[in-house]
């Protein structure tokens, strides 16, 4: 391929040229020879993104202006020699770049065959220069893609489709840039320079993109230190933590003191065991940020939802409050099973501790639109249609709890490809959803 395309490219460059490729035109038409040539190293020096993750090479621009206003004999070979100096300035292989120049040499042998811009101007001549540029840019992608089918060993047609879709807008933009060009040149020669007014356009769109990208990768550095933030300050904080509730324990069994004092060491353990809640969160909330692979493994969800009844039981006993497991279709998903059973867990404390004594909580397994679902529903008061808005935001507290647990559900949820939705009505309760992908 490496050899074949360039060579291809010489020959047809050769089989134009024999063909009356040196036809007189107007002097002035010699200068885009080292215009076109400068023009295409340029835009190889300095590409220009259209987007957050795509550049593009504006050079395509100057190519077709040299392919469609220079003789056939010479535009192809111009455009060729430019993509091969500039190829080279950014130090690409010397395959690579024979590569590149073969491919616009092919491009432009078969876009001049099909016809170029001449001092007398119709509506033929019009049509043709539309479909000899739109022949350059299929031919060019159509070659381009190539040497990557290759080299990844994907499908040619997939590989063709990703970068059509990426790519024709920007294509199309400076093929009709182009056209515009070399007719206006010929036909009104002042307006000529006009169509190149989408390039300060470009231009200005390129800064803004690197300006976002720049503030996206400082937010990025920012969350990744806050992400540091709260795993080492769960770490630093859990060891003195423990020894504290020890400690206490150690208090409460010695059974001295008065009564005022039993109730403050117990009022001290009930505030330890919360913020011990509270750092595991956070701990769990910094490892559902982590951009880490998850620990995959194929969970039966019944199990799961089983697991954390059980784990709550006791909590749930004492509120008086009871649960009802109700499994409509067995579900199994590959999921990380520590990290689901955390999100579960959060929706199930939060449903305990706001439903009334009698009341029951309700998980139910079945089968979505989308996928597994599990639902989490309660008997309690509802949500206000305020805080509906910022319910799943991190350290948005309610009455009771740390604002975390909703968060780090959702977080949970997202890195597994699922949703998680709520449906509430004042005085009846709550009904939380996991989706999860098939």
């Amino acid at each position: 391929m490496l050899i074949g395309v360039p060579a291809a490219g010489v020959v047809l460059a050769v089989i134009v040229a024999a063909r009356g490729g040196f036809v007189q035109v107007e002097p002035w038409r010699w200068a885009l020879v080292p215009a076109c040539v400068a023009a295409i190293v340029l835009t190889e020096r300095y590409p220009v993104k259209i987007a957050p993750e795509q550049k593009v090479n504006l050079g395509a621009l100057p190519a077709l202006i040299a392919v469609l206003m220079l003789p056939a004999g010479v535009g192809p070979a111009t455009a060729a020699a430019g993509v091969l100096a500039g190829n080279l300035v950014v130090r690409r292989t010397w395959w690579e770049s024979v590569f590149n120049a073969g491919d616009v040499l092919v491009a432009g042998a078969v876009a001049v065959s099909i016809g170029t811009v001449h001092r007398d101007v119709d509506a033929l001549m019009d049509l043709l220069v539309v479909v000899a540029a739109a022949a350059y840019i299929l031919v060019n992608l159509l070659l381009a893609v190539l040497p990557a089918a290759i080299h990844t060993g994907r499908p040619y047609p997939s590989l063709l489709r990703q970068a059509a879709s990426a790519s024709w807008t920007a294509s199309v933009t400076l093929a009709a840039c182009a056209v515009s060009v070399a007719l206006l040149a010929v036909e009104a020669p002042i307006a000529a320079l006009l169509p190149l007014i989408v390039l300060p356009l470009i231009y200005r769109m390129n800064l803004a993109i690197q300006a976002q990208s720049k503030a996206n990768e400082q937010l990025a550095a920012v969350l990744a230190a806050q992400r540091r933030f709260l795993t080492d300050v769960s770490h630093q904080v859990a060891t003195p933590l423990a020894t504290i509730m020890t400690n206490l324990s150690i208090l409460r069994r010695a059974r001295r003191g008065t009564g005022a004092t039993q109730e403050a060491i117990a009022d001290s353990v009930a505030e330890a065991e919360r913020m011990k809640r509270m750092l595991a969160r956070l701990r769990a909330l910094a490892h559902a940020d982590e951009d880490v692979p998850l620990r995959r493994e194929l969970v039966d969800l019944a199990e799961l939802t089983a697991d954390v009844v059980h784990a709550y039981a006791a909590q749930a006993g004492t509120s008086g409050v009871g649960f009802v497991t109700d499994v409509r279709a067995p579900a199994r998903i590959s999921a990380d099973k520590d990290l689901l059973r955390e999100a579960v867990a959060n929706l199930v404390e939060n449903a305990v501790r706001v439903s009334p004594p009698g009341e029951a909580v309700t998980l139910r397994v079945h089968a979505g639109a989308g996928g597994p679902s599990i639902d989490v529903i309660d008997r309690g008061p509802g949500i206000d249609d305020e805080r509906l808005k910022i319910l799943f935001d991190r350290f948005q507290r309610s009455d009771s709890g740390s604002g975390l647990g909703l968060a780090i559900a959702r977080r949970v949820v997202e890195r597994h490809g699922g949703t998680i939705r709520v449906q509430t009505t004042r005085g009846e309760g709550s009904t939380f959803t996991i989706e999860l992908p098939q």
